[in-house]
């Protein structure tokens, strides 16, 4: 079911009418995003409190990662050095998302026709209802819209030496989040402090929260 308003649409009715929306609109309940932490500790850290630490690429997004990394350790007490034995390896693993839409749910469809000798001719039409894809007063059964979003995966080892030529693997531990509305290097960034502070130990599925 569709209202139609007549041939001369006004600045004050095109005004009244995005109000109308607006005040119909469902707005999203926003909640907080959270990330996951697991950790597995294969063997007590050494304690002398001395690591290197080094990412798999050279890129210039990881080396700024380094250097969160670095500083996340120094709080804690750690020494960097790059000549130490204990080594910890980082890696970003990323997942593209994806996303299928249905038909849109719409509430107002705007037209304006002029001629060359001047005059002009506007309507709007308000969507009230419509059982498929939804009007101002019901969502209907389309405008669906699934969301995979993209996901990012801190992925972080450390290893030290075992005997000659041999190495232990002391620590791993992963933090993954969904991308949302920040860009990837601040969500990337905010999971190297839950994985520094749980240096060491074994987590399962802990939880933790990332930037909107």
């Amino acid at each position: 079911m569709t209202l139609r308003s007549g041939s001369s649409l006004s600045f004050a009715t095109f005004v009244l009418a995005l109000f109308v929306v607006t005040l119909f609109a469902e707005t999203p309940t926003a909640t907080a995003a959270q990330g996951k932490l697991q950790a597995v500790s294969n063997k007590p850290l050494p304690g002398n409190k001395i690591i290197a630490v080094r990412p798999l690429d050279d890129s210039d997004e990881s080396l700024k990662l380094m250097r969160r990394f670095e500083q996340a350790l120094a709080n804690l007490g750690y020494r960097v050095s790059p000549k130490s034995d204990l080594v910890l390896t980082f890696e970003i693993v990323d997942e593209l998302g994806a996303y299928t839409v249905s038909d849109q749910r719409y509430f107002l469809e705007l037209q304006a026709r002029g001629s060359r000798t001047g005059g002009e001719d506007a309507s709007a039409r308000f969507n009230v209802f419509d059982s498929k894809t939804g009007g101002i007063i019901n969502k209907g059964r389309g405008g669906t819209k699934v969301v995979t979003p993209s996901k990012y995966r801190l992925k972080v080892t450390v290893d030290g030496p075992a005997g000659p030529g041999r190495l232990d693997r002391y620590w791993q531990g992963t933090a993954t989040g969904n991308l949302g509305a920040s860009t990837n290097e601040t969500l990337i960034g905010a999971m190297v402090q839950p994985l520094i502070d749980h240096l060491g130990t074994t987590v399962r599925n802990k939880s933790f929260p990332l930037p909107d």
